[in-house]
Parts: structure tokens; C-alpha cells; sequence
């Protein structure tokens, strides 16, 4: 490794000690502090509908011209994470599948200069927020000019950009309707005190999050109104491995996007149980929530759904597995199998 390389991993490791202005000097133009103004260079926005699929058209977020919208559809926008663009997680999996299968026009918000790798903290941290503004100037005026109402907007961020959708909240005219968090980004947020720096239930009317890397890359603790926790149990997403074509790949941390994609078009749903909490499922005492009701995970969760769920999936596609009996017998023989290991 060159002495140059062993400055960036340094500087990554250690974040920000000696201010903004100073790493500004030192540091190559693919690790960046964004400008602090909206709109902004680096932060674009693309519509996509059935008709400009493979021709997405560059929206004006001062002036999103109403005519390239189909006739006020319930908009979803989709927001990448660290490394992501626009044509990558959430969009890779979830974008086609909307566009063919629900009435809806979707943005893919692309930040990809602000968040190259290996520059993730303080950098894409730190750009987070002026991405929330940017995004969140382009909703006001899509609400203020007629072409959506604020009923009808649905973030959808992944990673990083679940953190950069919670942040939306700070700068919109209209409360957010709702927000889906696929495994929403721990480090940099995790230790954050302030709320407004960081999804969490107040952010939109209803915030779901689906964690399916709570250990490593996400976080355990709930975050919205419905919390997911696709196989707790097994402490890794079905199917998993952290190494594919001899490389490192987090598997677990992108399931969210493709469990959330296969949701869409399920005929069967993944269904989940819901529980007291991450403890009180490690401690067997999910029978006591029997009563509650249980929820589907993804795209069709009701709005009543509150509070913290647990599921288990196939290993390999069609990952979900099903109506609600599944889902029970499944802790039922994940509570005998403990029972049996301790005796």
C-alpha cells in the first residue's frame, strides 16, 4: 500500500480531528465534503414511469414540470446508500418491480459523488443532511405546483439513504406520509443523541424499517412505528455468506432490498409475529404477545401495524413463507430447540 493510500485509510478511521477546511487540502476530489447550498451539483433527481423507463428524464427540482408526471399516481422515491447511485440498491431491486406491477411514478434520488468509497465517515456522513434539504426543496415544490400530494409521497431509503429520508423531515413544508427504512445505516448514527439526525417514528406518519443486518452494518434497537427483524434467530439473513466470488459482500445488509422487492408481487406475504421487543424474542416470551395481531412485512404493511415483528424466511427465492401459522410454528420450534439445548 502506497504512503498516499495509508493517508486516506487514516483519515477513514479516524474521521474528521482536525476540521472540514483542513481535510479539504489533503484529500483527493473523490472524497468530499458537499457544497452546503440546494440545489445542489451533486444531488440529482430522475423520474422514471412506465413510458421513460429506459429513458429517465433529469427533473428541475426548482421547477418539476407537471406534464412528465402521469396523472397525480402516488409517488415513491428511492434513495441509495453509501456506494449506491441511482441505478444501484434500493433501485436495482425495487424500482422495475414497482414500475410493472403498482400505478406509481418513482424518483431515484443519486448522490454518488458525496458517497464514494472508502469515504464514509465523516464524509457521507457529514453530506447526509445537505442531501436531506436538497431532497426535501424538490418535495416542497412537487407538493406546492399541484403534481403530488403530500399523502401520496413515499420514501424508500436504504442504508444510508433510510438516515438521509428521516432527515427530509427537518426541511418539509407538509409532514412526510410515510417512510420504509431497509436496514438504515448504524455507524455515525448510532451514538447520535439529537433525533432530527436520524430516522425515527416522528420523521412521517408512519415509518416501517425492515433490520436485516442489525449487528454489523444496521442497528438493533426499533426505529419506527414497525419494526422488522427478519431471522433474528439464525443472527444471519437465510441463505447468507459474507463471501461471494471471493470477495467480501454483506449479504445480510442487502436482503432488506430484496425481501422489500419480493413483497411487491407476493402472492403469499412474509408474515411476522409480533413481540415485546429484540429481548424479549431472545428470551422466549414472544407466546405472550399471542394476542396481538400480526403483520405483513414490506410494501403491503398496514398502517395500525406498531410495534416489533419477527419472521423467518426461505434461504433461497421465494423467500417469503407465508400466512401467519408458519411464522409461529417456526418460534414454537425455535423455542423446543432451546428448551432442548438447555436440558
Amino acid at each position: 500500500m502506497s504512503k498516499y493510500s495509508t493517508v486516506i485509510l487514516l483519515f477513514v478511521i479516524f474521521g474528521c480531528s482536525k476540521g472540514e477546511k483542513q481535510l479539504r487540502g489533503w484529500l483527493p476530489e473523490f472524497c468530499v465534503f458537499g457544497e452546503q447550498t440546494c440545489p445542489n451539483p451533486r444531488v440529482t433527481f430522475w423520474l422514471y414511469t412506465n413510458q421513460t423507463r429506459d429513458d429517465p428524464v433529469q427533473l428541475d427540482p426548482l421547477n418539476p414540470q407537471k406534464d412528465l408526471f402521469k396523472n397525480q399516481l402516488p409517488l415513491k422515491i428511492l434513495i441509495h446508500g453509501f456506494i449506491g447511485n441511482r441505478n444501484l440498491t434500493p433501485n436495482l431491486e425495487v424500482r422495475d418491480v414497482l414500475l410493472q406491477n403498482q400505478n406509481v411514478n418513482v424518483i431515484s434520488v443519486d448522490y454518488e459523488t458525496m458517497v464514494r468509497w472508502p469515504c464514509y465517515f465523516p464524509w457521507a456522513v457529514n453530506n447526509a443532511p445537505i442531501v436531506s434539504e436538497c431532497l426535501a426543496q424538490m418535495i416542497n415544490n412537487l407538493i406546492r405546483t399541484g403534481i403530488s400530494r403530500r399523502e401520496d409521497i413515499h420514501l424508500i431509503g436504504f442504508s444510508l439513504g433510510a438516515q438521509v429520508a428521516g432527515m427530509v423531515a427537518n426541511y418539509v413544508s407538509q409532514p412526510l406520509a410515510r417512510i420504509t427504512g431497509l436496514d438504515p445505516a448504524g455507524p455515525g448514527f448510532m451514538m447520535q443523541v439529537s433525533l432530527q439526525q436520524k430516522l425515527d417514528s416522528s420523521d412521517a406518519d408512519f415509518v416501517d424499517i425492515i433490520h436485516t443486518d442489525p449487528f454489523f452494518f444496521s442497528m438493533l434497537p426499533p426505529m419506527g412505528h414497525a419494526d422488522f427483524y427478519p431471522n433474528l434467530d439464525q443472527l444471519n439473513q437465510r441463505g447468507c455468506s459474507y463471501i461471494s466470488n471471493w470477495r467480501f459482500y454483506n449479504c445480510n445488509h442487502y436482503r432488506s432490498a430484496v425481501y422489500y422487492a419480493e413483497s411487491i408481487t407476493s402472492g403469499r406475504g412474509f408474515w411476522a409475529q409480533q413481540c415485546g421487543g429484540w429481548f424479549d424474542f431472545f428470551s422466549q416470551r414472544c407466546s405472550y404477545y399471542t394476542n396481538m395481531p400480526n403483520s405483513q412485512m414490506g410494501y403491503f404493511v398496514s398502517n395500525n401495524a406498531s410495534g416489533s415483528y419477527f419472521l423467518t424466511t426461505h434461504e433461497v427465492p421465494p423467500f417469503a413463507k407465508g400466512p401467519p401459522v408458519e411464522v409461529e410454528f417456526d418460534v414454537s420450534e425455535l423455542r423446543k430447540l432451546t428448551e432442548i439445548a438447555l436440558s
